[in-house]
């Protein structure tokens, strides 16, 4: 991307920040504009006057990431921090059952939560509105066993050699991410699609449906022998985006891109991209640029001795690599800078933002939270990293100083507040 382009698409995306003290807006807005989330919530409950100021705001601002992360130093388990990068203010949320679930998401303000029993829901953490999706049992290869003599909930997946898992050891080993289509709030026009295992699999489900829809992969020989080769883990599915031509774009562990329709009657998917490449980075992650360029991030961590049983020893991102997807020459183009942009990275639904629109957001960077599956499901209290990568030095900086002693457990991610 070029500078001429940078300076196109800074100008596009401006207008989306709107310069308040230059609209002529009510007074009121301009101080409401300032408020975080909650302040701004309870500033619209005052009066019908101050609710008509708010919902000005609430339809012209423009939210930032932020962090979603549980303290040490927190008595109250279920009591989670959020963190604004932006302005580097926080405020805290209370949501039952906090500790008892896992995170595998997070959209449109929205976070995609695992319960005690291993069934998903998305949870708004600022409004606490709470939708639960199909159950685990409802996806093909899963039901319910015998429970444990303690009688809590056991589930047997049917594979090459089944096996049966505790609840709380299959949500972290089934569920790798899921990614909804839009706001959960447009009820039934919402899809989820799951990325899964146990191998690298897709369903998808729309909101009020009772079943999941599993998504076979209908590929030529090639991708046949790679899918059953000793590397096999590398060719499953590890993220997805939804554009707005309908479509989801969904990246293979390998770094293929496939097309996915789901409008029809039945799912359609399409190669889109093929990528040879000899290395393995730990994370690969697909993102629609503001500009209209398609991205593909490669995240490599170092990894600790999982068989240490000091769990100080912490994953270490130590590269991360930018590349523009060239959909004409079917191929991946290095880029050496993001510019006047932030990359939020985790097991969020991956974000890119201009850092004019929000100029504590340190440019040229990328936020990054925890975001191993195999390292949560095998160290689930171990260490978590939080960090900011910075491209230009190629090293990893602390998100600020006001983040700190986070818990293990839930991971942290990033999310976008939402009000609806």
């Amino acid at each position: 991307m070029g500078t001429g382009a940078v300076g196109r698409v800074a100008a596009e995306t401006a207008s989306l920040s709107p310069d308040w003290s230059q609209l002529p807006l009510d007074p009121l807005v301009v101080v409401m504009v300032e408020l975080e989330t909650p302040d701004l919530v309870r500033s619209g409950a005052v009066c019908s006057s101050w609710h008509t100021s708010y919902a000005t705001v609430r339809r012209l601002r423009i939210e930032s990431p932020r962090l979603f992360y549980t303290r040490t130093e927190d008595a109250d388990p279920d009591v989670a921090t959020i963190y604004n990068p932006a302005r580097g203010t926080s405020f805290t949320v209370r949501l039952p059952d906090l500790h008892g679930r896992s995170l595998h998401g997070s959209a449109h303000g929205w976070l995609m939560v695992a319960d005690d029993v291993a069934n998903l829901h998305l949870v708004n953490p600022v409004t606490r509105a709470q939708l639960a999706l199909p159950p685990i049992t409802a996806l093909y290869h899963t039901e319910a066993a015998a429970p444990d003599k303690q009688g809590n909930p056991r589930y047997s997946v049917r594979d090459d050699e089944p096996e049966s898992y505790a609840a709380h050891d299959l949500r972290l080993l089934m569920y790798l991410r899921a990614v909804p289509s839009c706001s959960p709030s447009a009820g039934s026009q919402c899809v989820v699609l799951l990325l899964h295992h146990p191998d690298g699999e897709l369903s998808f489900a729309r909101l009020g449906d009772k079943d999941w829809t599993w998504i076979t992969w209908i590929g030529d020989e090639e991708d046949e022998d790679r899918y059953f080769d000793e590397m096999w883990f590398s060719y499953g599915y590890c993220d997805a985006v939804y554009n707005k031509d309908g479509l989801f774009y969904v990246l293979r562990c390998g770094g293929d891109i496939i097309t996915l329709d789901l409008n029809g009657d039945s799912p359609v998917m399409k190669k889109m991209l093929a990528i040879k490449r000899n290395d393995t980075p730990t994370s690969i992650y697909l993102i629609m640029a503001p500009w209209g360029d398609l991205l593909q991030v490669w995240r490599t961590t170092d990894p600790p001795d999982i068989d240490s049983e000091d769990l100080c020893l912490a994953l270490h991102t130590v590269e991360i690599e930018l590349y523009k997807v060239d959909i004409e020459s079917k191929q991946l183009v290095r880029m050496e800078s993001l510019e006047d942009y932030a990359l939020f990275l985790g097991l969020n639904s991956s974000m890119i933002l201009s850092t004019k629109d929000f100029p504590m957001l340190k440019s040229d960077c990328a936020y990054l939270t925890h975001d191993d599956s195999m390292d949560i499901w095998l160290r689930t209290n171990g260490p978590k990293e939080i960090g900011v990568w910075n491209f230009r030095s190629g090293t990893l900086e602390n998100v600020d100083d006001n983040v700190h002693s986070w818990q293990n457990w839930p991971v942290p991610i990033w999310f976008t507040p939402s009000l609806s």
